[in-house]
């Protein structure tokens, strides 16, 4: 019994991963009408700028925070050049781009870093959690951010002006236009 709940609050801990990366598809989808194929790859690249700089010595947060602002530069960078030009764009001319920014973003990382694996720390540790075998601290800081950051977005979404303005955007654009919501 006990490998069985091992193994079911594993799997959980697996699809928290798997839900922030649909929450993040599906945000991007929703916010520029298209799906971007290179968003795994975008975040691959981000996570291996963050690994760089702990090689170098960055203390963890400190890599985490420089790769936060370099990844929101790198963001603007790729929709300034790829995803404002292929607006109007027909649909086949956008799943090009995306596919293209794709394979760009994985042959500059492997030509970077190599495509060999590399070992990532993490933040929480590996430790039993609460002493328990059932789950170490790693799975249940995965858990326990997941919460945290769907909280944070039905927040976010439900009650600030922002939140709203954007909703409604993504929803009825039309409408939100008409009454001054770019």
């Amino acid at each position: 019994m006990e490998l069985f709940v091992n193994q079911v609050l594993a799997g959980i801990a697996t699809g928290a991963i798997y839900a922030c990366m649909a929450l993040a598809v599906v945000m991007i989808y929703q916010a520029i009408d298209h799906l971007n194929f290179a968003q795994g790859e975008m975040a691959m690249f981000s996570t291996f700028v963050s690994w760089q700089l702990m090689q170098w010595g960055v203390p963890y947060w400190g890599a985490f925070l420089l790769t936060l602002v370099f990844s929101f530069f790198g963001g603007i960078l790729i929709e300034r050049l790829l995803f404002k030009p292929l607006a109007k764009a027909p649909i086949l001319t956008n799943v090009a781009g995306f596919i293209a920014l794709f394979a760009i973003i994985n042959s500059s990382a492997g030509l970077i870093w190599d495509f060999t694996i590399k070992e990532y720390p993490t933040p929480f540790g590996s430790s039993p959690f609460l002493g328990s075998q059932l789950i170490s601290t790693h799975q249940a800081g995965m858990i326990g951010v997941t919460i945290l950051l769907l909280i944070g977005l039905y927040v976010f979404f439900r009650f600030t002006r922002i939140g709203l303005a954007m909703r409604a955007a993504a929803s009825v654009p039309e409408s939100a236009r008409l009454v001054g919501i770019n």
